[in-house]
């Protein structure tokens, strides 16, 4: 009962099938989708029933007699896919710190015109809402702000193309657009295409996606910068909470479980968002010194020696605008870009030799932002490729 052609849905399903080759072999069996569409529970109950299974995870509607699997000693696990479905086990993420890494993201990067792009009445998209436009309003009051939603759910797979062109064109430029899902970021960046003057990418309008889709980010041109997520982990969570259930007395296997939460990671950079927009000329030059020299042993003073004032007057300068101080910048940067290696395939000691960096000191820095080792995390990255 989930579309398993999305790579969310897929990165579950990989989590699930790691968890069944480390601990037993299960049958997996994927509910033909024209079942779930046709609005008829009964018929994927009847289907889960004819195949014997153990439990089902769904993409189900607040309207669903879900109690049907349960009836017939099915687990039911509910996919966030429009609401949280009561008095079942959910797969839901922590939308609300998406929201507010994709903000801070943004406000890092020098944006004062912020906008969000989503499907209204989705629980994912609504609350990815809130939370980024409550983290703008927090950091930035005079901020300004942009929604466009889509509201009908028969239309929710779909783009009106000239409508978000429109919206796109009447936006205050330079813009930072945050999208519900990948695919709606690169609606978003067709669409700029067609925009004419003052739609550049990023220049005039930067995109981020969540989801980290490798297809769809770099189908897009240019590529797609996206919030990762750790749904195979997810996915191992939820199997290992059937499992145990499973291993309970049928009459207790359907008592209360706290829900399965997938965990915003980190922001996956690409061209789409390569842009320091601030209104202050110096504090630009010195992002994009940095950007462009984090591997030649930099330091503050580096930093401070691009523009005409004073040390003090620039750290001043720039923690009022970016919100830290230029050398948590520069630790942040390097942590950002030591992902990428690893991430693109080099080992934690190769990313550290990369950037010039002690790989005591880099990776002190590593765990305190990210709360694993640079070996944890490359570990995890291999495990759900």
């Amino acid at each position: 009962m989930t579309d398993f052609s999305e790579a969310y849905a897929n990165k579950l399903l990989q989590g699930i099938m790691r968890y069944s080759h480390e601990h037993k072999p299960w049958v997996v069996c994927k509910v033909p989708l024209q079942l779930r569409d046709s609005g008829r529970l009964e018929e994927v109950v009847r289907f889960a029933v004819a195949w014997k299974a153990d439990a089902i995870i769904g993409q189900f509607r607040s309207v669903d007699d879900v109690d049907g699997f349960r009836r017939n000693g099915i687990i039911p696990i509910a996919q966030d896919y429009r609401q949280h479905i009561p008095g079942i086990v959910n797969i839901s993420g922590d939308y609300a710190l998406s929201g507010r890494i994709c903000a801070d993201y943004f406000i890092e990067k020098g944006v004062k015109s912020f906008a969000f792009f989503g499907l209204h009445g989705f629980v994912w998209s609504d609350e990815r809402r809130d939370s980024y436009f409550a983290q703008i309003r927090s950091r930035m009051p005079d901020a300004s702000t942009s929604l466009l939603e889509k509201y009908d759910a028969d239309e929710a797979w779909w783009y009106d193309l000239e409508r978000i062109t429109k919206w796109l064109r009447s936006l205050p430029k330079p813009v930072g657009i945050l999208a519900c899902d990948d695919q709606r970021a690169y609606y978003i960046m067709e669409a700029s295409k067609l925009g004419g003057e003052g739609m550049r990418i990023p220049n005039d309008i930067m995109v981020l996606g969540v989801d980290n889709d490798e297809t769809v980010c770099q189908l897009t041109s240019p590529a797609l910068s996206s919030l990762n997520q750790a749904t195979e982990d997810a996915g191992y969570n939820a199997a290992k909470v059937i499992d145990q259930l499973l291993a309970l007395p049928p009459s207790q296997r359907f008592k209360e479980v706290e829900d399965i939460v997938v965990r915003p990671t980190f922001i996956t950079a690409r061209s789409s968002t390569d842009a320091f927009i601030h209104g202050n000329p110096y504090i630009s030059r010195m992002m994009y010194f940095i950007s462009n020299n984090l591997s030649n042993h930099l330091s503050v003073n580096d930093v401070v020696d691009q523009v005409p004032m004073s040390r003090r007057l620039v750290e001043s300068i720039f923690r009022q605008e970016v919100g830290i101080s230029i050398y948590q910048y520069i630790i942040r940067a390097r942590v950002e870009r030591m992902k990428d290696l690893i991430v693109n395939g080099h080992s934690p000691l190769e990313a550290a030799d990369e950037l010039g960096m002690d790989y005591k000191i880099i990776a002190r820095n590593f765990k305190k932002l990210t709360g694993m080792t640079p070996g944890e995390f490359a570990r995890k990255e291999f495990l759900e490729r």
